[in-house]
């Protein structure tokens, strides 16, 4: 694994401009919802900005700053959503990247020492349990408990139902066995993981801990060739995530095997829907790890030129990364399929507003995260619509959550459990029930 460190980035943390950009999102259509920042809109000051993050990585290297409450609760109130990124390469392009320096700045935190509690307890787990609540590794198969389905540790299969951190909530066991239905009932040849599933090491990258990160990814890739499978369908959008954007930082690569959401299968064998006596009006929130964090992330360098005699600039050996080849329509189909009629937010697709779950920072400052979910929810109830649909589970537990905490009106249902609830074939016996 070749580490990307501050130092290593300190030109283009020093190239950054403080132009604010980083802040907003390129198309503002309210004043309402021009924020793409989770981290300004809840710190109210230029430091939790992207930009003013790289500030605070800039002082650091040059020591000119150290380590400070105030310091950390900056970097760690951010749900590391790439939304300053997209924001930032629209104007400048790779110039500065601001989420290369973010991710390196909390790598140089956590080595030192200085990550949060509750997530250096979360990374505790991981490197001890193989996973971030410490539960027992043989957990991961409770969902399927009593069903007969093909494991990993004793068969092969052409493919490989990755199912990730939902198979430690049982909310989520419904929908786990809808998508096994679903697939047994098209003649697939699948297998899943059950207790031999390791964990993707995508959340201990976004914490801080690389090394670690590379661990669980060398397993998890090893894993997977093991299985035999050319197709890995994935349930959850940070697994998607860390499997398209942060194994190829980590320098990882699974081989051969065409990695799929769960939300493109379906979109592509979605049975027909029960009658509905009206389609139901639904918002849908795209999830920053499906979507902008969800494009393939490929190498790519770049040479610096200069142009009109004096002007530096790059001449890029590769298209730029700028979200927009993550997943957006596949979701939308399902639910379309399923019976719902879709309006949009303000804030969508590749500039999506995150709801503050991901990235460690619900655990790191739960008030920023329900600052951002409360941000989240007033737009989606902004548009009429009775529901909240997301594809993430972790996006739509917290906004769940934050909804009745705050009596937002407005449901807010996963994107599986929406199609599942919706279709008239019946689906595998619930593990509670058996």
């Amino acid at each position: 694994m070749t580490a990307t460190t501050l130092e290593s980035l300190h030109d283009k943390i020093a190239s950054c401009t403080r132009c604010t950009f980083c802040k907003w999102v390129p198309e503002i259509r309210s004043e309402a919802f021009a924020e793409i920042c989770p981290s300004v809109h809840y710190g109210k000051f230029f430091s939790y900005t992207g930009g003013g993050k790289l500030i605070a990585a800039y002082a650091l290297l040059h020591q000119r700053t150290e380590y400070t409450e105030a310091f950390i609760d900056n970097v760690y109130s951010c749900s590391m959503c790439g939304g300053c990124d997209t924001s930032c390469k629209t104007l400048f392009a790779e110039f500065v990247e601001p989420l290369d320096s973010l991710y390196a700045l909390r790598r140089k935190v956590t080595a030192d020492g200085h990550a949060p509690a509750p997530l250096r307890a979360m990374l505790d787990h991981l490197r001890h349990a193989g996973n971030a609540l410490g539960l027992p590794e043989s957990r991961r198969a409770d969902w399927f408990a009593g069903l007969e389905l093909k494991q990993t540790a004793k068969a092969r299969a052409r493919c490989l139902f990755h199912v990730g951190t939902a198979a430690f909530d049982a909310d989520e066991w419904p929908s786990l066995l809808f998508v096994c239905a679903e697939l047994a009932r098209r003649g697939v040849d699948f297998a899943v993981g059950g207790a031999d599933e390791p964990d993707t090491g995508g959340f201990a990258y976004d914490v801080g801990d690389q090394e670690l990160a590379a661990d669980l990814a060398r397993r998890t890739a090893a894993w997977v060739k093991e299985s035999g499978a050319d197709t890995l369908i994935v349930y959850g959008d940070d697994s998607f995530s860390a499997f398209r954007n942060i194994y190829p930082r980590l320098g990882i690569a699974l081989d051969g095997v065409e990695i799929v959401h769960v939300s493109q299968w379906l979109a592509q064998n979605l049975a027909a829907a029960a009658a509905q006596p009206a389609p139901e009006l639904v918002t849908y929130h795209d999830s920053c790890r499906l979507g902008r964090l969800g494009e393939e992330r490929r190498p790519r360098q770049a040479e610096t030129v200069v142009v009109y005699n004096s002007l530096p600039a790059l001449r890029p050996t590769a298209e730029l990364h700028l979200g927009v080849q993550g997943v957006y329509d596949a979701p939308r189909h399902v639910l379309e399929a399923a019976g719902a009629q879709i309006v949009e937010m303000e804030r969508v697709r590749e500039f999506t507003f995150c709801c503050g779950a991901g990235g460690g920072a619900k655990e790191a400052n739960p008030a920023f995260a329900q600052a951002a979910a409360v941000h989240r929810l007033r737009e989606a109830h902004r548009t009429g619509a009775e529901t909240l649909v997301t594809s993430c589970t972790a996006c739509a537990r917290h906004m769940k959550e934050v909804a009745v905490t705050e009596q937002i009106p407005i449901a807010v249902v996963g994107l599986v459990e929406f199609a599942r609830s919706r279709q008239a074939a019946p689906s595998l016996t619930p593990a509670a029930e058996i």
